[in-house]
Formats: C-alpha cells, structure tokens, sequence
C-alpha cells in the first residue's frame, strides 16, 4: 500500500506577492519576511512525518523554487481558482496511486502535527475530512477519493467556503468528518497571536 500523501499549498516568497492583507497593515517588506517564516516553520513542522508523502504545490516564480532549504517534490498548482487548483492537486496524487490525500496551506505554521494524522485516521470511516478555520474557511482538506462537485460554487477567501463545501457534501450524500477549529494568519493580530504563541 502507498503512503498518505499531504500537499502543501504555498506561494513562492516574493515580495509584494503574499500577504497582501497583512502587507497593508505592516508593508511589503515586513510581510515578506513573516511569510517566509510561515512557510519555513511549516515545512519543518511537517518533515517529520515520515508515514507520508509530502509535495508542495506552488505558484509563482518556479526558478526561485531552488532557493527554498525543502527537500520534497514541487508541482505547480493549475486552475483558474482555489477550487480547481485543489481538485487538480487531489486528482494528480490520487493518479499517484495515494489512497488517502490531504491537503493544507502555508497560513497556519503552529498547526498541531496530531490534528494531520487525525485528518488521516478519519479517512479511515470517512470519505472527505475538513479543519474548519476560525474565519469560515479551512485550513485542511482530504478525501480518500477525488468527490466530483465538492468545491461547486463555494466563495473562497469568504466566511462561507466551509459552510458552502459541507453543503456540497450533504447535496453529495458523502460521509465527513470535522477537526477541531483552528487559525488561518492573514493580518497583524493573528501574526501576533502566533508570534506570542512562539515565544510562550
């Protein structure tokens, strides 16, 4: 049987490219460096799952990829919105022969590693696993099969992507499991609230 596999949705650190609400708050450069330490502390985090396959799905400038210290498999992320590109990046590691595939963003570095591995052992008894965010989004997904429909209509960057994507699984009839809430960092007060968290 194949490793899980767990995909990483990231941007490539360029400035005036992440964090655009964060960079109004604290400007461009500042924004730059925080991400770059989102994305860092998130990859290191994640290294030590060895049970599982790691990729990090990207956008941006491929030949900065080299830059990155990662020691994983790049994929470029292909769709016209955050829902395509997922459904690509699911269907593209389920081509993989993965039986079980997640996926997570750069937001969220503190994530709890044991709140990953629950996302895989629900797939056990579920079809499709969500980590709801505090904003009304989702900080995971993963499903042990690609579910045609799943991403149908949801507004993403809005308080309703989780809400509109667990009405799809209802309308679907699919089987769901939920994580417990966490957060996504998007502004100053959430840098702050990890960065306390950090040095606590």
């Amino acid at each position: 049987m194949k490793k899980p596999a767990l995909g990483v949705f990231f941007r490539v650190p360029e400035s005036g490219r992440v964090k655009k609400r964060l960079a109004a708050e604290i400007g461009e450069t500042a924004a730059l460096q925080a991400y770059d330490s989102m994305l860092s502390a998130t990859m290191d985090k994640i290294s030590g799952l060895t049970a599982i396959d790691i990729y990090g799905f990207y956008e941006g400038d491929a030949a900065r990829l080299k830059e990155l210290p990662f020691e994983i498999s790049f994929i470029r992320q292909h769709g016209n919105d955050l829902g395509e590109r997922m459904a690509d990046a699911f269907a593209l590691l389920f081509g993989k022969k993965h039986e079980k595939v997640t996926l997570i963003g750069s937001d969220s570095p503190d994530l709890p590693l044991s709140f990953i591995t629950a996302a895989f052992e629900s797939l056990d008894a579920s079809d499709l696993v969500l980590g709801p965010s505090e904003d009304g989004g989702y900080y995971l997904i993963g499903m042990k099969k690609l579910i045609e429909g799943i991403f149908k209509g949801v507004k993403w960057g809005t308080e309703d992507a989780l809400k509109h994507t667990i009405a799809n699984a209802d309308d679907a009839g699919i089987n769901y499991s939920l994580l417990p809430e966490w957060y996504d960092i998007d502004d100053l007060e959430s840098l702050k609230r990890w960065e306390n968290l950090t040095l606590s």
